[in-house]
């Protein structure tokens, strides 16, 4: 798989939420063929509900495309998930999660008006006893300007 392409759209579904007053969080989920099997961005405006989040949306979306075990699939997300989002791929057996700049380049980019528990990925994955692929990193100055003209 082409981490770069995925990450493209997620980026690029990051920026529609932004447009339509979201913060710029955008998610998908890659089943083991390739395909896309569920997109999403943070709804938290919309719904006034802060737990929709970009990442929880597309486990969401992929389970109901899917079934309930992703077992293959991969999640992009334009930013390290949180702990909710982590825990939801997690459960879903999601193989391998791809984000793009961490939380902590995004609190210190919009000086902590984007509220998240600071818990990076990495030691949650490494403390879940059941490890997944996380790849961070991808596109990661791309991921990051989004929150550059955000409103958050």
């Amino acid at each position: 798989m082409n981490d770069a392409v995925f990450m493209e759209r997620a980026i690029e579904i990051a920026r529609k939420a932004q447009e339509a007053g979201e913060p710029p969080f955008g998610a998908l989920v890659v089943g083991p063929g390739g395909e896309i099997a569920a997109e999403a961005t943070d709804e938290v405006n919309t719904r006034r509900d802060f737990t929709w989040h970009a990442e929880v949306g597309a486990v969401r979306g992929a389970c109901a495309a899917l079934g309930p075990d992703l077992t293959g699939c991969t999640l992009y997300t334009t930013v390290e998930p949180c702990p909710m989002c982590f825990t939801s791929a997690w459960l879903a057996r999601v193989s391998r999660v791809v984000f793009g700049c961490t939380m902590q380049e995004v609190t210190a980019a919009t000086g902590g008006a984007q509220r998240e528990l600071a818990v990076p990925a990495e030691w949650m994955n490494a403390n879940s006893g059941a490890p997944l692929e996380l790849v961070g990193g991808v596109l990661a100055d791309r991921c990051l300007a989004l929150f550059s003209n955000s409103n958050q």
